[in-house]
C-alpha cells in the first residue's frame, strides 16, 4: 500500500524548484530539485508525475499567491483609481517581497509547457484583478485593445516597476509611485 502523501513534502518540493527555476531557468534538472528539497528523485514524480505537471502546479500556486496578495484588504467603494492603486501597491510589494518567486513566475508565463487548462485556472483566481484594470481601461486609449492584452502590458509595468525598485531600494517607493503614475496616464 502506498504511503499518504505529506503535504509539507510537497510544499518543499515546490519551494526547492522556485529556487532552482529563479536560478537556472526551466531547465532546472527535477534531480536537483529532489536534491535541494532533500527527498529522493522519485518523490517529485511521485507528487507531480511530470516535470510538466509541476510547472503547471507551480504556476497556478504563484498566481494565486500573487492574486490573493494583490486583492487583501481591497478598498470596497468602487473607486477604481484607488483600487488599481491598491493593486499596485501590493504587486511591487509582493515582487520586492519574493524575487525568486516573482522571477520563476514571469519564465513559467511564458513558457510553452504551461497548459491552457493552468492558465484558465489562473486567470480565473485574478479575475477580480483583471475586472479592475478593465475599468481602469474604459475610457483611456487603450479602451477597445484585447483586455488580454491590456493586461500583459501592466504585468510587464509591474515587472520592470518591481527590477528597478529593488536595484535601487533607497528610492523604491518613488519609483513604485512614478509606474503607478505611468499606469493610471496609459490606461486613462
Amino acid at each position: 500500500m502506498a504511503r499518504p502523501r505529506s503535504e509539507e513534502k510537497r510544499d518543499t518540493i515546490l519551494a526547492a524548484a522556485i529556487e532552482l527555476i529563479a536560478e537556472h531557468g526551466l531547465g532546472a534538472a527535477t534531480a536537483e530539485i529532489a536534491k535541494v528539497a532533500q527527498v529522493p528523485h522519485g518523490s517529485v514524480f511521485t507528487y507531480f508525475g511530470t516535470k510538466s505537471a509541476l510547472l503547471n502546479e507551480l504556476y497556478v500556486e504563484l498566481k494565486t499567491e500573487l492574486s490573493e496578495a494583490i486583492l487583501e484588504a481591497m478598498p470596497g467603494d468602487g473607486d477604481v483609481r484607488g483600487q488599481l492603486h491598491h493593486l499596485w501597491v501590493r504587486w511591487t510589494d509582493w515582487g520586492v517581497s519574493n524575487p525568486p518567486k516573482r522571477r520563476t513566475l514571469a519564465q513559467l508565463g511564458v513558457s510553452d509547457q504551461i497548459t491552457g487548462t493552468s492558465r484558465k485556472a489562473a486567470a480565473v483566481v485574478a479575475g477580480p484583478a483583471v475586472e479592475i484594470v478593465g475599468r481602469a481601461r474604459s475610457s483611456g486609449a487603450l479602451r477597445d485593445a484585447p483586455l488580454a492584452y491590456v493586461g500583459a502590458l501592466v504585468e510587464t509595468m509591474a515587472g520592470t516597476t518591481i527590477d528597478f525598485m529593488i536595484q535601487d531600494s533607497s528610492n523604491a517607493e518613488r519609483i513604485r509611485d512614478a509606474g503607478f503614475k505611468a499606469l493610471w496616464q496609459a490606461l486613462r
